[in-house]
């Protein structure tokens, strides 16, 4: 499946000043398959070492980090040689081994002729540890499919040619929110997505899809309990079950920021839950929204508080999954159109999958945007989002009214039109909008 993340990968591979790459996301979001895939295409052969189907691969990292040794011995276990010119070697499920993570830092030293490149599900965790070689490494972060990817999938080129050519007509509006339903079902998981578009039935697509979810939800909490350490592993799975419930009360209008309160028993503030919040978010299984209140001023990030913020779940079909909305649901759009948090939910996965590190959201008195970004050219743009029919925005007004902005964008349900200063898209356009 086409990944918009393989050209960086190709890029990296180009670069004179290249480190080993580290490539960060959740669970089966399709890192392994990516950099298989790299190797595969890219490089006269590649050689896979995955920490966690192997123990033995633990045992060549105990001794020393010499890394011709190292190099040599995975030769052996592998028996077939490594061109160290011309091959790609992969360290998949990398967060199993410490000491692999930390030699890194002397692959990068030692032998920077080697492409070497590495994966794990849970690796963001060791980011802030000492054993992980920050500064000698290239770190990308992979997401989840976004609509873009989804709609190439689908393998519909008459849909795919509408969609790249913004063609704001009633029919391919029509066609293309179609697919933005079934997306909304389906979600971005790389094996939720094939499935789906394969030659099944549509009941057993259907069936396929939820069952592939509800596996991977799982796993999620099978990881908590190995990978925990220190945070206790039924918080984290208590508070991401919490997500979920808390989006869904509020059924029209924005999403609400994140109440600490009856989330966990005798735990009522942010101090109480920050390690639980932190930890999640470092294994890339949230989005933080960080409100903005009053004028919003560069740099956003000194303007917030760290205990405001909005939380919303990294893939929205894991989301749906989660709150037991069945495909009718959506693709007959009796889910009030598709409701306002769900929409929202979904734009903050297409923000995080067009490369913004950091999501904000503004706020003042009764007002509200649902994201604020800052764009290459420094301009501060409001994002509003509507997920119905009706797009008149009091908020937007009033942000207008105070800030007169360059430029506003409103992501609705239906067709949209440009007016001056603002621009109006349909939701599953998010990743047209100007960075």
């Amino acid at each position: 499946m086409k990944r918009k993340a393989y050209k960086q990968l190709i890029d990296w591979k180009s670069k004179d000043d290249r480190m080993p790459l580290v490539l960060i996301g959740a669970r089966q979001v399709g890192k392994t398959y990516l950099l298989t895939e790299l190797g595969r295409c890219a490089y006269a052969d590649v050689h896979i070492f995955n920490f966690q189907e192997k123990a033995v691969l633990h045992q060549i990292f105990e001794k020393d980090l010499d890394v011709k040794r190292i190099i040599e011995e995975l030769a052996i276990i592998q028996r077939k040689d490594i061109d160290t010119q011309n091959d790609l070697v992969f360290f998949d499920e990398m967060q199993d081994c410490s000491k692999a993570v930390t030699s890194l830092k002397y692959f990068h030293e030692k032998m920077p002729e080697l492409h070497i490149v590495s994966a794990g599900s849970l690796l963001g965790l060791q980011l802030n540890e000492s054993s992980f070689p920050v500064g000698k490494v290239d770190i990308y972060h992979l997401y989840p499919m976004s609509f873009e990817e989804f709609l190439y999938a689908s393998e519909d080129t008459f849909a795919i040619k509408l969609f790249e050519e913004v063609n704001r007509s009633e029919s391919a509006h029509q066609l293309l929110w179609e697919y933005a339903c079934q997306y909304f079902y389906v979600g971005g998981m790389p094996k939720a997505v094939k499935h789906w578009f394969s030659d099944s039935g549509i009941q057993e697509k259907i069936s396929l899809v939820r069952k592939t979810q509800n596996d991977i939800l799982t796993g999620f909490h099978q990881d908590f309990a190995k990978h925990s350490g220190k945070v206790n592993a039924l918080h984290i799975s208590t508070l991401l079950k919490k997500i979920p419930v808390q989006l869904s009360i509020v059924q029209d209008g924005s999403a609400k920021r994140f109440r600490f309160k009856d989330v966990l028993p005798r735990k009522r503030t942010y101090a109480h839950l920050s390690n639980v919040i932190d930890w999640l978010d470092a294994a890339y299984l949230i989005h933080k929204v960080h409100l903005i209140e009053g004028r919003p001023q560069i740099p956003f990030s000194s303007y917030v508080k760290e205990n405001k913020f909005k939380m919303f779940v990294f893939d929205v079909g894991l989301l749906g999954a989660m709150l037991e909305l069945s495909y009718h649901d959506f693709i007959h759009q009796q889910y009030g159109m598709i409701k306002g948090f769900f929409a929202e939910n979904f734009i903050a996965c297409e923000l995080k999958a067009m490369g913004m590190s950091n999501l904000y959201s503004w706020t003042q008195s009764k007002s509200e945007i649902e994201f604020i970004y800052v764009s290459k050219a420094s301009e501060i743009i409001p994002i509003e989002v509507k997920s119905g029919k009706r797009t008149k925005s009091k908020s937007l007004k009033s942000y207008i009214d105070r800030y007169d902005p360059k430029r506003t964008i409103k992501l609705v349900g239906k067709v949209g039109g440009n007016h001056p200063k603002q621009m109006v898209l349909p939701l599953y356009y998010a990743c047209k909008i100007p960075v």
